[in-house]
C-alpha cells in the first residue's frame, strides 16, 4: 500500500503529465487552425458568362461542364475512395451505399440543344454566337471495345485575355453507335470560375447527371499523364473502371471509379473544347501536344496504328489558325 507522500507525488506527476498533454493538444489545435484549407470549388456559373456567350434559355443558375451545361442538382462529385455503380448508387470509402441525387432536370447541350432527363433532345435554342463547342478533336471508331487510353501533356500558360471563357482539354472514351457516356480525364482553364487549371475525372451522363472527382490543381508547365482503364482482366466486360487526372509535378492524382455503361468503341486521344471565346488571344499557348498516347483493346492488345481522324474546322468564329496533326502516339492541336 502506497504512503500519502508517495501518493501525492504519484498525483503531482499525473497532473503534470495531463498538463503536457493538454498543452500538446492545444498545440496541435493551434497548428490545425493555421493550416490553409482547400478552398470549395463551385463549377462556372452560366450567369457569369457575358450575354452574348450563352445559348438562349439555360438558367443563370446552371453551370458549365465538359459536357455542357447542367443544374448544379445534376452535378455529382465522387470522392476518392468512392465507386460510382451502374445502379446509379455510389458506394463510398467507407462502404455505405448511397443513391445520388436524382435530377429530374433538362441539361443543355453546346450547341444549344435541351436535352429532357429522359434522354429526349429538341433544338429549341440557338448555339451563343461566340464559340462554345469541341473545336478539334482526334478521333476514331473502334471494331473492338477498348480497355483503356492513357495520354500525356503539358498545362499551357494561361490566355492572355483572362475573361470568363472556359477551356478544357483531354483524352477520352464513348459509346457508337449510341452514346451513353464518356469518360474523360480532363484539365481545364477557369472551370471553376477561378482564373485557374485545375484537374479533375469526369463520366457524363447516366439518368441525366453528370459525375467528376475532386478537383487538383495545376500550373502551367505542369506534366499531366490522363489513364483511363478497366480494372478487370483481360477480355472480360468489366463494370468497374478508372479514371486517372495525374499532375506528374506535384504528385497529385484526381481519380474517379465508375461504370463505363456499355462497351467503349470511340477512341479521342486528344481534344479541345471551349466556353465562350470570343478571340483568339482567348485561348491558352499553344499548340498543345498529347504525347505517348497508348490505346489497348478489352484483350489487352495495344493498338498499333490509331487511325486518328480530325474536325472540320472551317466555320468556327472566331477563326484561329485551327490545325490537328498526328502519328500513331501524338496529337498536336494547333490553335
Amino acid at each position: 500500500m502506497k504512503s500519502f507522500a508517495s501518493l501525492g507525488k504519484s498525483v503531482a506527476c499525473a497532473g503534470i503529465i495531463a498538463s503536457m498533454f493538454f498543452f500538446a493538444l492545444a498545440a496541435n489545435a493551434a497548428d490545425a487552425s493555421t493550416q490553409p484549407t482547400a478552398p470549395t470549388l463551385q463549377l462556372t456559373r452560366v450567369g457569369a458568362l457575358p450575354a452574348q456567350a450563352k445559348p438562349a434559355g439555360v438558367p443563370d443558375d446552371y453551370v458549365v461542364t465538359p459536357n455542357g451545361y447542367f443544374s448544379p442538382d445534376c452535378v455529382a462529385t465522387v470522392h476518392q475512395g468512392d465507386e460510382l455503380q451502374a445502379n446509379g448508387m455510389i458506394r463510398r470509402a467507407s462502404g455505405v451505399t448511397e443513391k445520388a441525387q436524382t435530377c429530374g432536370k433538362a441539361n443543355f447541350s453546346l450547341q444549344g440543344e435541351r436535352v429532357e432527363p429522359n434522354g429526349h433532345r429538341s433544338l429549341t435554342n440557338t448555339p451563343p454566337p461566340e464559340q462554345s463547342g469541341w473545336v478539334q478533336a482526334a478521333n476514331y471508331s473502334s471494331s473492338t471495345p477498348i480497355g483503356r487510353i492513357v495520354a500525356s501533356w503539358t498545362v499551357p500558360s494561361a490566355p492572355s485575355a483572362k475573361n470568363d471563357q472556359v477551356i478544357y482539354f483531354f483524352p477520352g472514351l464513348e459509346q457508337l453507335p449510341t452514346v451513353q457516356s464518356i469518360l474523360q480525364p480532363v484539365l481545364g482553364w477557369n472551370g471553376y470560375g477561378d482564373k485557374a487549371w485545375t484537374l479533375a475525372s469526369w463520366n457524363c451522363c447516366v439518368d441525366g447527371t453528370t459525375f467528376h472527382s475532386d478537383p487538383i490543381a495545376a500550373k502551367a508547365g505542369d506534366k499531366v499523364v490522363g489513364d483511363t482503364y478497366s480494372t478487370c482482366a483481360a477480355g472480360q466486360a468489366c463494370s468497374t473502371w478508372k479514371i486517372d487526372s495525374k499532375n506528374t509535378t506535384t504528385g497529385q492524382t484526381s481519380t474517379l471509379t465508375t461504370n463505363p455503361y456499355a462497351d467503349l468503341t470511340w477512341v479521342f486521344g486528344g481534344v479541345l473544347e471551349v466556353y465562350s471565346v470570343a478571340s483568339c488571344n482567348q485561348y491558352p499557348g499553344g499548340p498543345i501536344t498529347f504525347s505517348n498516347i497508348q490505346v489497348y483493346d478489352r484483350n489487352n492488345q495495344r493498338v498499333s496504328n490509331p487511325p486518328w481522324q480530325g474536325s472540320d474546322t472551317s466555320g468556327i468564329d472566331p477563326q484561329c489558325n485551327y490545325g490537328l496533326s498526328t502519328t500513331a502516339t501524338s496529337a498536336t492541336i494547333s490553335y
